[in-house]
Protein backbone atom coordinates (compact mmCIF):
# COMPACT_ATOMS: atom_id res chain seq x y z
CA UNK A 1 0.00 0.00 0.00
CA UNK A 2 2.84 2.40 0.83
CA UNK A 3 4.47 1.75 -2.56
CA UNK A 4 1.25 2.43 -4.47
CA UNK A 5 0.48 5.63 -2.58
CA UNK A 6 3.97 6.98 -3.20
CA UNK A 7 4.37 5.87 -6.82
CA UNK A 8 4.61 9.26 -8.52
CA UNK A 9 4.50 7.76 -12.00
CA UNK A 10 1.19 6.07 -11.19
CA UNK A 11 -0.30 9.30 -9.88
CA UNK A 12 1.04 11.18 -12.90
CA UNK A 13 -0.84 8.83 -15.25
CA UNK A 14 -4.00 9.06 -13.17
CA UNK A 15 -3.73 12.85 -12.92
CA UNK A 16 -3.47 13.43 -16.68
CA UNK A 17 -6.20 10.85 -17.34
CA UNK A 18 -8.71 12.50 -15.02
CA UNK A 19 -7.59 16.09 -15.71
CA UNK A 20 -6.34 16.02 -19.34
CA UNK A 21 -6.54 19.80 -19.79
CA UNK A 22 -4.50 20.60 -16.71
CA UNK A 23 -1.33 22.53 -16.33
CA UNK A 24 -1.16 22.71 -12.54
CA UNK A 25 -3.49 25.39 -11.22
CA UNK A 26 -2.56 27.88 -13.91
CA UNK A 27 -4.55 30.14 -16.19
CA UNK A 28 -5.22 28.67 -19.62
CA UNK A 29 -3.68 31.53 -21.56
CA UNK A 30 -0.49 32.10 -19.58
CA UNK A 31 3.03 31.35 -20.73
CA UNK A 32 5.13 28.83 -18.83
CA UNK A 33 8.38 30.13 -17.42
CA UNK A 34 11.50 28.72 -18.98
CA UNK A 35 13.85 26.86 -16.68
CA UNK A 36 16.99 24.85 -17.19
CA UNK A 37 16.06 22.66 -14.24
CA UNK A 38 13.67 19.77 -14.63
CA UNK A 39 11.23 19.80 -11.72
CA UNK A 40 9.46 16.55 -10.99
CA UNK A 41 5.93 17.37 -9.79
CA UNK A 42 4.35 15.52 -6.91
CA UNK A 43 1.38 14.10 -8.74
CA UNK A 44 -0.43 12.75 -5.70
CA UNK A 45 -0.54 16.28 -4.29
CA UNK A 46 -1.53 17.62 -7.70
CA UNK A 47 -4.33 15.08 -7.92
CA UNK A 48 -5.64 16.03 -4.48
CA UNK A 49 -5.48 19.72 -5.36
CA UNK A 50 -7.46 19.23 -8.54
CA UNK A 51 -10.07 17.08 -6.84
CA UNK A 52 -10.53 19.87 -4.29
CA UNK A 53 -10.66 22.44 -7.08
CA UNK A 54 -13.33 20.46 -8.95
CA UNK A 55 -15.41 20.19 -5.78
CA UNK A 56 -15.18 23.94 -5.27
CA UNK A 57 -16.43 24.52 -8.82
CA UNK A 58 -19.45 22.37 -7.90
CA UNK A 59 -20.15 23.90 -4.50
CA UNK A 60 -19.18 27.51 -5.15
CA UNK A 61 -16.64 27.69 -2.34
CA UNK A 62 -14.56 30.73 -3.28
CA UNK A 63 -12.41 33.47 -1.86
CA UNK A 64 -13.52 36.92 -3.05
CA UNK A 65 -11.20 39.85 -3.69
CA UNK A 66 -12.06 43.32 -4.99
CA UNK A 67 -9.59 45.35 -7.04
CA UNK A 68 -10.17 49.03 -6.38
CA UNK A 69 -8.59 51.95 -8.21
CA UNK A 70 -10.62 52.83 -11.29
CA UNK A 71 -12.76 55.95 -11.01
CA UNK A 72 -15.54 54.84 -13.38
CA UNK A 73 -17.13 51.75 -14.97
CA UNK A 74 -14.79 48.88 -15.91
CA UNK A 75 -15.60 47.42 -19.33
CA UNK A 76 -12.98 44.76 -20.03
CA UNK A 77 -10.12 42.66 -18.66
CA UNK A 78 -7.46 40.18 -19.74
CA UNK A 79 -4.74 38.04 -18.17
CA UNK A 80 -1.19 38.93 -19.16
CA UNK A 81 0.48 36.52 -16.73
CA UNK A 82 -0.62 33.90 -14.22
CA UNK A 83 -1.40 36.46 -11.53
CA UNK A 84 -1.32 39.70 -13.53
CA UNK A 85 -4.56 41.19 -14.84
CA UNK A 86 -5.10 44.26 -17.02
CA UNK A 87 -8.40 46.16 -17.00
CA UNK A 88 -9.88 48.92 -19.16
CA UNK A 89 -12.30 51.57 -17.96
CA UNK A 90 -14.59 54.45 -18.77
CA UNK A 91 -12.03 56.56 -16.90
CA UNK A 92 -9.84 56.14 -20.05
CA UNK A 93 -7.09 54.25 -18.25
CA UNK A 94 -5.63 50.78 -18.27
CA UNK A 95 -4.69 49.37 -14.90
CA UNK A 96 -2.38 46.42 -14.26
CA UNK A 97 -3.05 44.38 -11.13
CA UNK A 98 -1.18 41.82 -9.09
CA UNK A 99 -4.27 39.80 -8.23
CA UNK A 100 -3.08 37.82 -5.16
CA UNK A 101 -2.25 41.03 -3.32
CA UNK A 102 -4.94 43.18 -4.93
CA UNK A 103 -2.33 45.80 -5.77
CA UNK A 104 -2.44 48.07 -8.82
CA UNK A 105 1.14 47.94 -10.12
CA UNK A 106 0.75 50.19 -13.15
CA UNK A 107 -1.65 52.74 -14.63
CA UNK A 108 -1.52 53.60 -18.34
CA UNK A 109 -3.27 56.85 -19.27
CA UNK A 110 -3.32 59.76 -21.73
CA UNK A 111 -3.49 57.58 -24.86
CA UNK A 112 -7.16 56.89 -25.55
CA UNK A 113 -9.43 59.95 -25.43
CA UNK A 114 -12.55 57.89 -24.72
CA UNK A 115 -13.69 54.91 -22.68
CA UNK A 116 -11.65 51.72 -23.11
CA UNK A 117 -14.35 49.27 -24.16
CA UNK A 118 -12.53 46.10 -25.24
CA UNK A 119 -9.17 44.35 -25.32
CA UNK A 120 -7.42 41.21 -26.50
CA UNK A 121 -4.01 39.78 -25.57
CA UNK A 122 -1.57 37.79 -27.70
CA UNK A 123 0.96 36.50 -25.17
CA UNK A 124 2.95 34.64 -27.81
CA UNK A 125 3.79 37.93 -29.49
CA UNK A 126 3.70 40.11 -26.35
CA UNK A 127 0.86 42.18 -27.74
CA UNK A 128 -2.19 43.88 -26.23
CA UNK A 129 -4.82 45.62 -28.35
CA UNK A 130 -7.44 47.96 -26.92
CA UNK A 131 -10.52 49.51 -28.51
CA UNK A 132 -12.19 52.72 -27.42
CA UNK A 133 -15.20 54.98 -27.75
CA UNK A 134 -12.75 57.41 -29.40
CA UNK A 135 -13.17 55.17 -32.51
CA UNK A 136 -9.56 53.95 -32.46
CA UNK A 137 -7.57 50.90 -31.41
CA UNK A 138 -4.09 50.94 -29.93
CA UNK A 139 -1.54 48.12 -30.14
CA UNK A 140 0.74 47.89 -27.10
CA UNK A 141 3.99 46.01 -26.60
CA UNK A 142 4.04 43.97 -23.41
CA UNK A 143 5.16 44.04 -20.67
CA UNK A 144 6.09 47.74 -20.82
CA UNK A 145 2.85 48.92 -22.49
CA UNK A 146 4.68 50.80 -25.20
CA UNK A 147 2.34 52.38 -27.76
CA UNK A 148 3.17 50.70 -31.10
CA UNK A 149 0.40 51.38 -33.63
CA UNK A 150 -2.94 53.17 -33.64
CA UNK A 151 -5.76 51.98 -35.91
CA UNK A 152 -7.99 54.74 -37.30
CA UNK A 153 -10.93 54.32 -39.66
CA UNK A 154 -14.11 53.52 -37.79
CA UNK A 155 -16.77 56.21 -37.66
CA UNK A 156 -17.89 55.39 -34.13
CA UNK A 157 -16.90 53.47 -30.98
CA UNK A 158 -14.84 50.29 -31.36
CA UNK A 159 -16.85 47.68 -29.47
CA UNK A 160 -14.69 44.57 -29.85
CA UNK A 161 -11.38 43.36 -31.24
CA UNK A 162 -10.23 39.97 -32.48
CA UNK A 163 -6.77 38.62 -33.34
CA UNK A 164 -6.50 36.27 -36.31
CA UNK A 165 -3.17 34.49 -36.77
CA UNK A 166 0.02 36.52 -36.54
CA UNK A 167 -0.88 39.14 -39.12
CA UNK A 168 -4.50 40.24 -38.87
CA UNK A 169 -6.71 42.18 -36.48
CA UNK A 170 -10.47 42.46 -36.85
CA UNK A 171 -12.45 45.23 -35.16
CA UNK A 172 -16.18 45.85 -34.84
CA UNK A 173 -17.98 49.08 -34.24
CA UNK A 174 -21.09 51.02 -33.47
CA UNK A 175 -20.83 52.18 -37.11
CA UNK A 176 -22.25 48.72 -38.13
CA UNK A 177 -18.99 47.59 -39.79
CA UNK A 178 -16.17 45.14 -39.21
CA UNK A 179 -12.71 46.09 -40.42
CA UNK A 180 -9.68 43.93 -41.10
CA UNK A 181 -6.22 45.38 -40.42
CA UNK A 182 -2.59 44.44 -40.91
CA UNK A 183 -1.35 44.21 -37.34
CA UNK A 184 2.21 45.20 -38.23
CA UNK A 185 1.52 48.33 -40.29
CA UNK A 186 -1.90 49.37 -39.01
CA UNK A 187 -3.20 49.53 -42.58
CA UNK A 188 -6.91 48.81 -43.11
CA UNK A 189 -7.27 45.94 -45.59
CA UNK A 190 -11.03 45.63 -46.00
CA UNK A 191 -14.45 46.25 -44.52
CA UNK A 192 -16.98 43.52 -43.81
CA UNK A 193 -20.50 44.80 -44.44
CA UNK A 194 -23.82 43.12 -43.74
CA UNK A 195 -25.00 44.04 -40.26
CA UNK A 196 -27.68 46.70 -39.86
CA UNK A 197 -26.88 47.71 -36.27
CA UNK A 198 -23.91 47.99 -33.92
CA UNK A 199 -21.55 45.02 -34.10
CA UNK A 200 -21.09 44.38 -30.41
CA UNK A 201 -18.88 41.29 -30.22
CA UNK A 202 -16.39 39.19 -32.19
CA UNK A 203 -15.02 35.67 -31.77
CA UNK A 204 -12.26 33.81 -33.60
CA UNK A 205 -13.35 30.30 -34.61
CA UNK A 206 -10.31 29.00 -36.54
CA UNK A 207 -8.48 29.48 -39.82
CA UNK A 208 -9.47 32.78 -41.41
CA UNK A 209 -12.94 32.70 -39.85
CA UNK A 210 -14.58 34.86 -37.21
CA UNK A 211 -18.12 35.29 -35.91
CA UNK A 212 -19.76 38.65 -35.24
CA UNK A 213 -22.74 39.39 -32.98
CA UNK A 214 -24.90 42.43 -33.61
CA UNK A 215 -27.73 44.50 -32.24
CA UNK A 216 -29.63 43.47 -35.39
CA UNK A 217 -30.26 40.07 -33.63
CA UNK A 218 -27.96 38.12 -35.97
CA UNK A 219 -24.67 36.27 -35.78
CA UNK A 220 -22.56 36.13 -38.93
CA UNK A 221 -19.69 33.82 -39.85
CA UNK A 222 -17.05 35.53 -42.00
CA UNK A 223 -13.99 34.60 -44.01
CA UNK A 224 -11.76 37.61 -43.41
CA UNK A 225 -9.46 36.70 -46.30
CA UNK A 226 -12.21 36.99 -48.91
CA UNK A 227 -14.57 39.26 -47.00
CA UNK A 228 -17.40 36.82 -47.62
CA UNK A 229 -20.21 36.15 -45.14
CA UNK A 230 -20.38 32.34 -45.03
CA UNK A 231 -23.42 31.92 -42.80
CA UNK A 232 -26.00 33.92 -40.87
CA UNK A 233 -27.36 32.55 -37.59
CA UNK A 234 -30.94 33.60 -36.88
CA UNK A 235 -32.92 32.73 -33.78
CA UNK A 236 -32.58 35.59 -31.33
CA UNK A 237 -35.51 37.98 -31.24
CA UNK A 238 -33.63 40.88 -29.65
CA UNK A 239 -30.18 42.38 -30.04
CA UNK A 240 -26.97 40.50 -29.21
CA UNK A 241 -24.26 41.60 -26.79
CA UNK A 242 -21.75 38.73 -26.71
CA UNK A 243 -20.53 35.56 -28.41
CA UNK A 244 -18.04 32.81 -27.51
CA UNK A 245 -16.81 29.60 -29.14
CA UNK A 246 -15.73 26.58 -27.08
CA UNK A 247 -14.20 24.64 -29.96
CA UNK A 248 -17.46 22.94 -30.88
CA UNK A 249 -20.41 25.21 -30.17
CA UNK A 250 -21.10 28.93 -30.34
CA UNK A 251 -22.76 30.63 -27.38
CA UNK A 252 -24.53 33.96 -27.80
CA UNK A 253 -26.36 36.23 -25.39
CA UNK A 254 -28.11 39.55 -25.38
CA UNK A 255 -31.23 41.50 -24.57
CA UNK A 256 -33.49 38.46 -24.19
CA UNK A 257 -31.65 37.33 -21.07
CA UNK A 258 -30.95 33.83 -22.37
CA UNK A 259 -27.98 32.13 -24.01
CA UNK A 260 -28.37 30.22 -27.27
CA UNK A 261 -26.03 27.37 -28.22
CA UNK A 262 -25.36 26.93 -31.95
CA UNK A 263 -23.90 24.21 -34.13
CA UNK A 264 -21.34 26.22 -36.06
CA UNK A 265 -21.29 23.78 -39.00
CA UNK A 266 -25.04 23.92 -39.66
CA UNK A 267 -26.07 27.25 -38.19
CA UNK A 268 -28.79 25.54 -36.14
CA UNK A 269 -29.63 26.51 -32.57
CA UNK A 270 -29.33 23.28 -30.59
CA UNK A 271 -30.31 24.43 -27.09
CA UNK A 272 -31.03 27.36 -24.80
CA UNK A 273 -29.49 28.21 -21.43
CA UNK A 274 -32.17 29.97 -19.43
CA UNK A 275 -31.81 31.52 -16.00
CA UNK A 276 -30.83 35.19 -16.20
CA UNK A 277 -33.41 37.89 -15.56
CA UNK A 278 -31.61 40.64 -17.47
CA UNK A 279 -29.39 41.29 -20.47
CA UNK A 280 -26.61 38.72 -20.86
CA UNK A 281 -23.72 41.07 -21.51
CA UNK A 282 -20.70 38.74 -21.39
CA UNK A 283 -19.82 35.04 -21.79
CA UNK A 284 -16.59 33.07 -21.44
CA UNK A 285 -15.86 29.35 -21.93
CA UNK A 286 -13.17 26.98 -20.66
CA UNK A 287 -12.77 23.28 -19.81
CA UNK A 288 -16.43 22.34 -20.08
CA UNK A 289 -17.61 25.42 -18.19
CA UNK A 290 -19.47 28.47 -19.41
CA UNK A 291 -19.66 31.60 -17.28
CA UNK A 292 -22.09 34.42 -17.98
CA UNK A 293 -22.56 37.89 -16.54
CA UNK A 294 -25.78 39.86 -16.71
CA UNK A 295 -27.48 43.14 -16.00
CA UNK A 296 -29.40 41.17 -13.34
CA UNK A 297 -26.11 41.49 -11.35
CA UNK A 298 -25.54 37.72 -11.23
CA UNK A 299 -22.76 35.46 -12.43
CA UNK A 300 -23.76 31.99 -13.56
CA UNK A 301 -21.64 28.93 -14.30
CA UNK A 302 -23.08 26.37 -16.73
CA UNK A 303 -22.12 22.80 -17.63
CA UNK A 304 -21.44 22.81 -21.37
CA UNK A 305 -22.42 19.14 -21.74
CA UNK A 306 -25.83 19.35 -20.09
CA UNK A 307 -26.60 23.06 -20.32
CA UNK A 308 -27.44 23.03 -16.61
CA UNK A 309 -26.67 26.00 -14.39
CA UNK A 310 -24.35 24.58 -11.72
CA UNK A 311 -23.53 27.79 -9.84
CA UNK A 312 -25.18 31.16 -9.45
CA UNK A 313 -23.56 34.03 -7.59
CA UNK A 314 -26.47 36.31 -6.71
CA UNK A 315 -25.76 40.04 -6.50
CA UNK A 316 -22.19 39.25 -7.54
CA UNK A 317 -21.81 42.93 -8.35
CA UNK A 318 -23.68 45.93 -7.00
CA UNK A 319 -24.54 47.05 -10.54
CA UNK A 320 -24.72 45.79 -14.13
CA UNK A 321 -22.03 43.30 -15.13
CA UNK A 322 -20.22 44.23 -18.36
CA UNK A 323 -17.44 41.66 -18.53
CA UNK A 324 -16.57 38.16 -17.31
CA UNK A 325 -13.24 36.37 -17.65
CA UNK A 326 -12.75 32.68 -16.86
CA UNK A 327 -9.59 30.75 -15.97
CA UNK A 328 -9.01 27.31 -14.49
CA UNK A 329 -9.12 28.76 -10.99
CA UNK A 330 -10.80 32.17 -11.14
CA UNK A 331 -13.73 34.20 -12.42
CA UNK A 332 -13.12 37.90 -12.94
CA UNK A 333 -16.09 40.23 -13.35
CA UNK A 334 -16.46 43.97 -13.78
CA UNK A 335 -19.19 46.37 -14.68
CA UNK A 336 -20.94 49.64 -14.09
CA UNK A 337 -19.31 49.91 -10.68
CA UNK A 338 -15.70 50.98 -10.25
CA UNK A 339 -14.32 47.78 -8.74
CA UNK A 340 -13.25 44.47 -10.25
CA UNK A 341 -14.31 41.30 -8.47
CA UNK A 342 -12.15 38.16 -8.49
CA UNK A 343 -13.65 34.84 -7.35
CA UNK A 344 -10.76 32.49 -6.53
CA UNK A 345 -11.58 28.77 -6.38
CA UNK A 346 -7.98 27.76 -5.66
CA UNK A 347 -7.32 29.92 -2.63
CA UNK A 348 -5.10 28.05 -0.18
CA UNK A 349 -4.17 25.30 -2.63
CA UNK A 350 -0.48 24.77 -3.29
CA UNK A 351 0.18 25.67 -6.96
CA UNK A 352 3.08 23.21 -7.05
Amino acid sequence: MYTVCHDDDLWRKLFYTDFPWSSPLSNHSVKRRKSSAVIKPRHLALYRNHLTLEQRWLTGKVSTRFLQGHTDSVYCSAWIDKNILVTGSRDRTLKVWHVPSGTCVKTVKDHHTGSILCMKVDLKNNLLITGSSDATCILWSLPKFEHRVQLRGHGHSVLDVCLVGNNRIVTSSKDHTLRVWDRHTGVELRQLLGHSASVNALEYVGGNQIVSASGDTRLKLWDIQTGQCLRTFEGHKLGLACVRFDGKFLYSGGLEGKILRWDITTGNCVSELIGHAGIVRSIDCLEGKIVSGSYDRTLKVWDSKTGACVLSFQSAQSSWIYSVLLSSTRIVSSGQGKQVMVLDFANGLNPL
